[in-house]
């Protein structure tokens, strides 16, 4: 089970940070996502994706400088690495929650950008996950990328998934993220939890170290160099179960993303390791529900399946990918964005609109609502 880390009293003699817990307490109670604290403007708090001001007082630079550097002092982060222009780490508040916190210079002033997680984790049910991420949970090699834009929920999924790991078998699972953000508790597993800038210098060499760590998981918060690609994918070929994050937007596009890791020269190569060690991968978008009172979760879901090994493999058949989805949905799971869309917009979850700018093919969609009414 997950649990706050870095709990310490709140220092509210310092009036700067009896101002941040208002803002975070009651951010929390709205169901924010993210707050937003800038020189010179009230407090912004996202909800349901829609970024809006708080009845607040604007705030001042010393304020916002004085709840950088109290939050940091309660991650135990480096005064060097907060006098720098933008240093981002997790921390917990007493009876508000945990967050990821980006502080950042702008116009020669510090500002900060929370992003709130959810605590405990939450689990696939609550976050309406379909069922086939219970089995590629319980996988045992390969790599499983969560993929989708900044804020739709790619961190939540894999705590969620990572927590069913951990009460479900017993494995060395080992995380390396910038900054850590749920902190797991050993259920059935045992957890290795290494943050970018205090425990290693690099995501590279978190991973190198990992692979000398007996992993059973290995877990990167998000893979950005090709160097750090290269080695996720080599421990994914020796066995091990590598767990990421691509920012891409569906399955083609995160293939695409890992062959663009490498020189052109080498895709036939890289086609053919990438066939061999996919094991799945999730992409996911948060969009407004019809009437637009929240969002709700739409996936795309591909999954290791003959016909889809081979749709990687071969180039001439990539384009068949999201076809092979949707053909392998009852033995595997999996489906397109556009079938997940279709199903959507019929039962009334979403608007027909949403679904055609979400569509990766608004004419096939529209045929389809067309043949089916």
């Amino acid at each position: 089970m997950s649990e706050l880390g870095n709990v310490m009293p709140l220092a509210t003699a310092d009036p700067a940070m009896d101002t941040a817990l208002r803002i975070f307490r009651g951010a929390v109670a709205a169901s924010a996502s993210d707050v937003h604290l800038r020189a010179g403007q009230p407090p912004l708090v996202r909800i349901q994706g829609e970024l809006c001001p708080l009845d607040h007082p604007a705030l001042e630079p010393d304020t916002i400088e004085s709840i950088t550097r109290n939050f940091a002092g309660r991650a135990h982060v480096s005064s060097e690495r907060v006098a720098t222009a933008q240093v981002e780490f997790g921390v917990s508040v007493p009876d508000v929650g945990r967050f990821r916190v980006h502080a950042y210079r702008q116009q020669g002033t510090r500002a900060i950008v929370a992003r709130h997680i959810p605590m405990p984790v939450p689990d696939f049910g609550a976050l309406r996950l379909p069922p086939v991420i219970k089995p590629i949970s319980a996988e045992r090699r390969g790599l499983v990328l969560v993929t989708g834009a900044t804020g739709n929920g790619k961190s939540t999924t894999i705590a969620s998934m990572l927590e069913y790991m951990n009460k479900q078998s017993c494995r060395h699972i080992v995380t390396i993220e910038n900054p850590i953000e749920f902190v797991f508790r050993g259920g059935e597993s045992s957890f290795s939890q290494r943050e970018i800038g205090t425990d290693i210098p690099s995501a590279r060499d978190g991973l190198l170290g990992a692979l000398r760590e007996d992993p059973d998981v290995i877990f990167v918060g998000e893979i950005r160099t090709a160097e750090e690609f290269d080695v996720a994918l080599n421990a994914a070929e020796a066995g091990h179960l590598v767990v990421s994050t691509l920012h891409s937007t569906d399955s083609m596009a995160a293939v695409q993303r890992m062959l663009g890791f490498y020189p052109p020269e080498m895709e036939a190569h890289i086609r053919s390791r990438l066939a061999d060690a996919i094991t799945a991968i999730v992409c996911q978008k948060l969009l407004p529900s019809r009437g637009g009172r929240d969002r709700v979760l739409v996936t795309e879901v591909m999954r290791r399946g003959p016909t889809i090994v081979d749709c990687i493999r071969d180039a001439t058949r990539f384009r068949g990918l999201p076809a092979a989805l949707d053909s392998a949905f009852h033995e595997l799971g999996t489906h397109s964005f556009d079938s997940m869309l279709l199903r959507m917009a019929r039962g009334g979850v979403i608007a027909l609109d949403t679904a055609r700018a979400a569509a990766r093919s608004e004419k096939d969609l529209v045929r389809q609502l067309k043949l089916n009414r």
